[in-house]
């Protein structure tokens, strides 16, 4: 089985796949029941040709638990509706708790989202769970699916779990612009710079930037793109900042496992980010 990534779909399985082996660890961030099905064989071998991929399970539980965490705020401030764009094999609207009105739509490629309804197939979702394919390059399908999760929606959130690292800078400000003009009251969304990516990913980590566009954003970037189009970060989750009080006994051992000095990469907002409109 190659077990390099070709695709960004690939990316996806491999995010799963951290998913699961994190869940089944005693001092677990996050419980995802539904990852390992997910991520199926390829998941796990793209995962386990890693360095260390100790470091992906750690970043994907922290990522997964902080996004939980600043979702589940945005539910109490009043929150209805969830567009998810780029969805990929995110299980949250089977795992998690959520109100049973929640209008939550996903969307992606058709292909990921008839994998991930297939494997999932019969398993009741937590809330009203909708599904669109879209081409988010495309101005006319990223149109259709905002204005249809405005629609759906009082006060809506967009939420982009890994996903705009991957996009051409021209779709990451049209995102941005047309969300703002459309009504959405919040933006989720997670930022990874180049020297956190590279810590965690290794080698792989030019595999991954083989399947970004030519164009694609920094994480520092992708945050200033945003904010030029009207957004202000309204709650943080800094990797660098939190991740030590959750897992400081994990860090050492990853990195005496490594047998690197245990010097940190820069603090540059990497982590995730709740935001909303000026």
């Amino acid at each position: 089985m190659e077990s390099r990534i070709e695709h960004v779909s690939d990316t996806a399985l491999l995010v799963a796949a951290a998913r699961a082996r994190e869940s089944e660890k005693p001092d677990a961030l996050i419980h995802d029941p539904f990852a390992a099905r997910l991520a199926g064989e390829r998941g796990l071998a793209l995962l386990n040709t890693a360095a260390t991929p100790e470091w992906i399970e750690l970043g994907m539980g922290m990522r997964t638990r902080f996004i939980d965490e600043l979702l589940t705020m945005a539910l109490r401030e009043g929150v209805d509706g969830v567009l998810t764009v780029g969805a990929g094999l995110d299980a949250r609207p089977w795992r998690l708790d959520l109100p049973r009105d929640l209008q939550w739509m996903e969307v992606d490629f058709a292909e990921m989202l008839d994998y991930k309804y297939g494997v999932l197939e019969g398993i009741e979702p937590h809330c009203r769970l909708e599904r669109s394919s879209a081409d988010l390059n495309r101005a006319e399908e990223r149109g259709r699916a905002i204005e249809k999760a405005c629609a759906a929606a009082e006060c809506p959130l967009l939420m982009s779990e890994g996903l705009l690292m991957y996009l051409p800078a021209e779709t990451v400000h049209a995102l941005a612009r047309e969300a703002r003009a459309a009504g959405f009251r919040y933006w989720l969304m997670d930022s990874s710079s180049p020297s956190l990516l590279h810590r965690a990913h290794g080698d792989a980590a030019e595999h991954i930037n083989r399947v970004r566009a030519e164009t694609h954003l920094e994480g520092p970037q992708v945050r200033e793109a945003i904010e030029q189009h009207g957004w202000r970060p309204l709650d943080r989750r800094l990797f660098l900042e939190e991740g030590p009080k959750l897992a400081l006994e994990r860090i050492l051992k990853i990195v005496a496992k490594e047998g690197r000095p245990p010097q940190p990469p820069p603090n540059d907002g990497s982590g995730v980010w709740l935001y909303g409109p000026e």
